[in-house]
């Protein structure tokens, strides 16, 4: 019997227990980004109708990937769309990395406290968020998924 009552008890506590690591809900608002800084102080000029939130480490060979999907991806959409990189590293680490992908469509956040990370509940890379200019994520999930279908389907 204590088994069994053991065993419920488990399962009852098992959804409680992962429901913290999802942190964005489809539709609904995302985490305000509270940014420290942004390299070379180059922040988005004004809120286009979609943001592309990437998170991004330096030791993911895919993260760059991503990023050059991702430039090729606004270099498309121009000013509907804006990604805002976001990475947990030093400046003068990540700089000569990312700086070739700054441009008027493409901001690099400095997440140096880990907020934002943990904010969205960041658990892999590439991963990101596409969110509309009231802050609603559209879509999410490995940034290499993202297509320019996704990104017009969202837009309407």
């Amino acid at each position: 019997m204590k088994k069994v009552l053991l065993i419920l008890l488990l399962a009852l506590a098992v959804p409680f227990a992962t429901a913290p690591a999802q942190n964005i809900a489809l539709g609904e608002r995302v985490p305000e980004m509270k940014v420290s800084a942004w390299l070379r102080g180059q922040k988005p000029a004004a809120t286009p109708p979609l943001t592309y939130v990437e998170f991004f480490l330096s030791s993911n060979p895919a993260c760059i990937t991503s990023l050059k999907q991702l430039r090729a991806l606004t270099d498309k959409f121009g000013t509907k769309l804006h990604v805002v990189v976001v990475t947990q590293e030093k400046e003068d680490k990540i700089a000569p990395l990312l700086t070739p992908f700054l441009s008027p469509h493409i901001s690099v956040a400095m997440d140096a406290g880990n907020r934002i990370f943990t904010a969205f509940g960041v658990q892999y890379v590439p991963f990101g968020v596409l969110v509309d200019a009231k802050n609603r994520a559209l879509w999410m999930g490995n940034s290499l998924q993202l297509t320019p279908a996704i990104i017009e389907k969202s837009s309407k």
